[in-house]
C-alpha cells in the first residue's frame, strides 16, 4: 500500500511538474511573441526611416501582414501540439515516465526556439532587401525609358518640322530667286532689243538721204510706236527699269520716267 501512495504521489509530482513545464512554454511562447512584436515594430521605424518612398510602403506593409500571419500560424500549431500532449494525460492511463536525457534537452530546445526564429528573420531581411532593390532598379529603368523615348520622340519631332520649314523656305527662296532672275534677263533682253531697234531707226532717220518718201518714214514711226506701245515688258511703259539709265545717247541730260513712247518718237520726228 505504501509503494502504491508513493506511486501515486510520484505520478502526481510528475503531472505537476508537467504542467509546470506547458506553462513555462506558454510564458516562454507570449514572451517570443512580445520579441517578435517588437522586432517587427523596429522593422517598421527603420523601414519607414531609411524608405522614404511612399510607393513602397504599401509593399512593406504587405510583407509584414504576411510574416505576421505566419508568426499566428506557428503558435496556433504550438498550441495545438500542447494539447495534443495533455489530452492523453487527462483521458489515458499515466505513460511511463519519459527519459532523462528528453528532460534536460527540452529546456535547451525552448531556448533556441526564439534563435531559430531570429535566424529565420534575418535570412528573410536580405532578401526583402534585395526584392525592393530590384523593384527600385525597375522602376528607375521604367523611368529612364521613358524620358528617353518621350524625348526622343520631341527631338525628333523638332527635327523633322525644322527640315520641313528649311526646305520650304529653301525651296520659295530659290524659286524666287529663279522667278527674279527670269524677269530680269527677260525685261533686260528686251531693255537691250528696244535699245537696239530704237537706236538703229533713229540711225536710219538720221541718215536716209531726201529722196525717201514721207510716207515710208510715217509707217516707220508707227510701226515703232506700235511695238514699243503693245510689248508687255516694255521698259517704255512706264519708269525706266533698272539703275535710272537713260536710253538713247540723245538722253543723256534726261529721267528715264520721262522715256515715252511719244516722247522717243517725238525726238524721231
Amino acid at each position: 500500500m505504501l509503494l502504491l501512495l508513493l506511486l501515486l504521489l510520484l505520478l502526481l509530482l510528475l503531472l505537476l511538474l508537467l504542467l509546470l513545464l506547458l506553462l513555462l512554454l506558454l510564458l516562454l511562447l507570449l514572451l517570443l511573441l512580445l520579441l517578435l512584436l517588437l522586432l517587427l515594430l523596429l522593422l517598421l521605424l527603420l523601414l519607414l526611416l531609411l524608405l522614404p518612398l511612399l510607393l513602397l510602403l504599401p509593399l512593406l506593409l504587405l510583407l509584414l501582414l504576411l510574416l505576421l500571419l505566419l508568426l499566428l500560424l506557428l503558435l496556433l500549431l504550438l498550441l495545438l501540439l500542447v494539447l495534443l500532449l495533455l489530452v492523453p494525460l487527462l483521458l489515458l492511463p499515466p505513460p511511463p515516465p519519459p527519459p532523462l536525457l528528453l528532460l534536460l534537452l527540452l529546456p535547451l530546445l525552448l531556448l533556441l526556439l526564439p534563435l531559430l526564429l531570429l535566424l529565420l528573420l534575418l535570412l528573410l531581411l536580405p532578401l526583402l532587401l534585395l526584392l525592393l532593390l530590384l523593384l527600385l532598379l525597375l522602376l528607375l529603368l521604367l523611368l529612364y525609358y521613358y524620358y528617353y523615348y518621350y524625348y526622343y520622340y520631341f527631338y525628333y519631332y523638332f527635327y523633322y518640322y525644322f527640315y520641313y520649314y528649311y526646305y520650304y523656305c529653301y525651296y520659295y527662296y530659290y524659286n524666287y530667286y529663279y522667278y527674279y532672275f527670269y524677269y530680269y534677263y527677260y525685261n533686260y533682253y528686251y531693255y537691250y532689243y528696244y535699245y537696239y531697234y530704237y537706236y538703229y531707226y533713229y540711225y536710219y532717220y538720221t541718215t536716209t538721204t531726201t529722196t525717201t518718201t514721207t510716207t515710208t518714214i510715217h509707217s516707220y514711226k508707227k510701226r515703232i510706236y506700235t511695238m514699243a506701245a503693245t510689248t508687255t515688258y516694255s521698259p517704255y511703259r512706264g519708269a525706266c527699269m533698272f539703275y535710272k539709265q537713260p536710253l538713247f545717247l540723245w538722253d543723256f541730260n534726261h529721267n528715264c520716267s520721262c522715256l515715252s513712247p511719244t516722247h522717243i518718237l517725238g525726238h524721231l520726228s
